[in-house]
């Protein structure tokens, strides 16, 4: 995976306006989880990763089942070379009003009007990735459009390139996206609204640290494998 051509392919990428709501904020959403005691979970719906995963499973289906349960928010990949998304899987499921994160590699402002064009609620700014000024544009443009943005990194050293803003959510991605390892948790940042990514399945859930605000899974909710339904039978979302 070319992390490269992703930014240089996502600045030529456009789409049209065709939100049928407002903003939804995915970092209220997990606020209110936090001040009911829970964890706020982001359900991911990819259909193919690098890491090697892949499914056949509609997004319809997906959405069909992940919204029968306790989640804060959506996170949909629409990068379409390496995940076989789309802005169209992102209108779709902004459809059923939870807030939606964009999943995608965002390089810039022209990206974030897009992914609000779309029906997106939240944007990705990878620190590890992109120039501070790039994450600040991301930032106050997402805020100029009422969205909120996550800011992830799996590297330390990215956090020196960490804009504040009221519309932030930190995010940690255990998983390399060069390497496409998944390492072991690093000590959290002090921030208000933290997530946790990447790699978080029935065989480790019991030992994932609860000081997070949430976390964003993807694939063991698509191969049903029961961590949804564990986090939830354990009153953790």
């Amino acid at each position: 995976m070319n992390i490269e051509d992703i930014f240089a392919n996502n600045r030529t990428r456009s789409c049209e306006y065709r939100r049928e709501r407002r903003t939804v904020s995915l970092r209220r959403a997990i606020e209110l989880c936090n001040g009911e005691g829970r964890r706020g979970l982001i359900a991911e719906y990819k259909r193919r990763s690098p890491s090697g995963f892949s499914t056949d499973e509609d997004i319809s289906s997906y959405l069909s089942y992940v919204k029968m349960h306790r989640i804060a928010g959506l996170s949909i990949l629409s990068e379409p070379t390496h995940f076989s998304g789309s802005f169209d899987d992102v209108t779709l499921a902004h459809r059923i009003g939870v807030p939606v994160l964009v999943k995608d590699f965002a390089p810039d402002d022209h990206f974030v009007e897009s992914a609000y064009n779309a029906g997106g609620d939240a944007v990705l700014a990878i620190l590890d990735f992109l120039p501070s000024e790039d994450v600040e544009r991301i930032v106050r443009r997402s805020a100029d459009l009422g969205m909120d943005v996550i800011e992830e990194y799996h590297d330390r050293k990215a956090l020196k390139k960490f804009v504040d803003g009221d519309n932030v959510i930190l995010g940690y991605n255990r998983r390399d996206l060069v390497s496409l390892k998944t390492g072991e948790d690093q000590d959290m940042p002090q921030y208000d609204i933290t997530i946790l990514e990447s790699g978080i399945n029935i065989d480790n859930v019991v030992h994932v640290d609860m000081r997070y605000s949430g976390f964003l899974i993807g694939t063991s909710i698509l191969k049903r494998d029961g961590t949804l339904e564990y986090l939830e039978k354990n009153r953790i979302i």
